[in-house]
């Protein structure tokens, strides 16, 4: 048996984190203000990347790296949310870099008030972002690079952006990596909308943790076969240009090992007891109980968008 480095066993405990241990995920999206304008404009690399103009949200936040150097607007927004820096920040546009949806900012934050109606197809757009999350986070495991943390970002919110960008840190620091490749559920339950926030659950395969090499040998990791996932989806906005971008994030997530699959149902039934409760409790929820596959996303987009097919995706 291997010897599990020191940074090794920093990365399992976060990895572990990263899942989402408690059962009760929320229920609602923390509400944002409206952007403030400000016409610094940010990512000037050159005349083929766009020009971003980066809104004032109050007092910046301290940069997360202490040895950043961001030199645009575009970048110094990055460095408060990203916690390793790369030059690349201050210029990056996430499509391009992270084969996302062009209207994904890569730092939002829930917000109230928006009209989900500008995402096209709510179920679908959930699914999506479901996928989305389970696509560049794996995607960044197994290939971990600084820039792979914008591509995180882009899938969701706090709590479970810093809980996720916190255990890539950890992988960076490691020399660490999955063996798997990125990966996907195929098949997303929307359980509950709420005017702010969505309920989904889906089951993923493999499990979590995974196999990893860290300084060129490779550690077995206890796992599961596959993992049921819970999500909290909030509504969001993207705040790295003026473009009022809104959008499903992943802002909380919880999970539970399983043999396979076939326990879905069941996790199902159980998160609609947690929305039953918190319809209880006076919350605005409506059940939904919508089940939405990659294959009918790809082959019968709806008309009112989103047109993006899970399978273009790069593994």
């Amino acid at each position: 048996m291997l010897v599990v480095s020191a940074a090794l066993a920093v990365v399992v405990v976060l990895a572990a984190a990263a899942c989402g241990e408690g059962s009760d995920i929320g229920g609602g999206a923390a509400a944002g203000g409206s952007p403030q304008s400000e016409g610094d404009p940010a990512g000037d690399r050159g005349a083929d990347r766009p020009v971003v103009q980066v809104p004032s949200e109050g007092g910046p936040l301290p940069f997360l790296d202490p040895d950043a150097e961001p030199s645009t607007a575009l970048g110094r927004l990055r460095a408060q949310h990203l916690p390793v820096w790369t030059s690349d920040f201050d210029w990056a546009f996430p499509p391009e870099a992270c084969d996302t949806a062009w209207e994904l900012d890569g730092i939002a934050e829930p917000t109230a008030g928006a009209d989900i109606g500008v995402m096209g197809d709510f179920a679908t757009a959930a699914a999506l972002t479901v996928m989305r999350y389970e696509h560049q986070f794996s995607r960044a495991l197994a290939d971990p690079n600084p820039l792979a943390q914008l591509c995180v970002a882009t899938a969701m919110v706090d709590p479970a952006r810093t809980n996720d960008l916190t255990v890539l840190a950890s992988y960076l620091a490691a020399g660490a990596r999955r063996s798997e490749p990125a990966a996907y559920p195929d098949e997303v339950w929307i359980l509950a909308v709420s005017p702010t926030a969505a309920v989904a659950v889906a089951c993923v395969t493999p499990g979590y943790p995974a196999v990893m090499g860290v300084e060129g040998e490779t550690i077995e990791l206890a796992q599961s076969p596959t993992r049921l996932q819970a999500y909290l989806l909030s509504v969001s906005r993207g705040l790295e240009d003026q473009v009022a971008d809104i959008s499903y994030r992943v802002s909380n997530a919880a999970h539970r090992p399983a043999d396979d699959c076939g326990e879905l149902e069941a996790w199902a039934v159980e998160w609609n007891g947690h929305v039953q409760t918190w319809i209880d409790e006076g919350q605005i929820w409506e059940p939904l109980g919508a089940i939405l596959t990659a294959d009918a996303i790809c082959e019968s987009p709806p008309p009112d968008g989103p047109d993006e097919c899970p399978k273009d995706w790069p593994l």
